[in-house]
């Protein structure tokens, strides 16, 4: 395709990131994604973990109610950051998809 760009956007850091986490229930969601954040945010700064934004978005439920999705910012400060705790959400067992 000629005129295509495929360059990787810029993002500068840190920024706010959003994360949509997939399972079967959302209270069970919401606290492995808690634990999660906890573990991957102390491995990177401890001193900052409690300062460091987290925000829970709306959940919704699929229509036929088997999977629930939950929305989650947080603030990350590279992109190896990001990338690790993406992978940590989605090698939760609670977790079946994180987008």
């Amino acid at each position: 395709m000629s005129g295509t760009n495929n360059q990787k956007p810029t993002i500068e850091y840190p920024c706010q990131w959003g994360f949509k986490v997939i399972g079967n229930d959302e209270e069970t969601v919401r606290a492995a994604i808690s634990e999660c954040l906890e573990e991957c945010i102390r491995g990177f700064a401890e001193d900052q973990a409690e300062d460091r934004p987290v925000e829970f978005g709306d959940s919704r439920t699929s229509g036929g109610g088997k999977y629930v999705s939950v929305g989650l910012t947080v603030e990350v400060m590279s992109e190896v950051e990001r990338n690790v705790i993406f992978r940590a959400l989605a090698d939760r067992p609670e977790v079946k998809m994180v987008l």
